[in-house]
């Protein structure tokens, strides 16, 4: 018995569709790649950054297949950050004596570890408003960051004086504790 009627298609037409599928499918997986290596952040992407140091592995900074290191992109705030520096940074020169934007600039800076910066930016906020909540938690959190800890024990013994009840009111009771006030 030499079997039935030959089922599917020929080579000569399934070979081709196999190779063109096969071609769009590897086309969407290298796009998708593309997309996601080319976010910053992304393991691979392009702010990724390469320890060159010829410590790790005595190459001097040349890869191993010769040449030089991908340079890693420029440090800078997201564009959304940007954007937001920008526009405080606006208000201030429009109006020096603006203690919700200064405070807002110091606590950017704060944030960033950009102490010196934040320092200028939080001083001038409290020389306006010098019972801003925000000013003096920034004060206190600087101070402590930088070493000084009498200056951030006052400061945030005036923010509890000020804004007992604001929602970082725990996270300053902590610090002070942690300050041994």
């Amino acid at each position: 018995m030499t079997g039935g009627p030959a089922r599917g298609l020929p080579p000569r037409i399934y070979l081709p569709i196999l190779f063109v599928t096969a071609l769009a499918f590897l086309g969407i997986v290298g796009y998708f790649l593309k997309i996601g290596l080319g976010v910053t952040g992304a393991a691979l992407g392009p702010s990724a950054a390469t320890d060159t140091s010829a410590s790790q592995d005595g190459t001097n900074g040349v890869a191993v297949g010769g040449g030089t290191p991908a340079q890693a992109a420029p440090a800078g705030p997201p564009p959304m950050v940007q954007r937001l520096l920008v526009e405080l940074r606006g208000r201030v020169a429009r109006n020096p004596r603006d203690a919700e934007a200064l405070a807002s600039l110091a606590s950017l800076y704060l944030d960033a570890g950009k102490y010196d910066e934040a320092q200028g930016y939080d001083a001038r906020a409290l020389a306006v408003a010098p019972r801003s909540p925000e000013a003096l938690f920034d004060a206190g959190a600087i101070a402590s960051s930088t070493g000084h800890r009498s200056a951030a024990i006052a400061a945030f013994r005036s923010f509890l004086r000020v804004a007992p009840n604001d929602e970082r009111s725990p996270q300053v009771r902590d610090a002070l504790t942690k300050l041994g006030a």
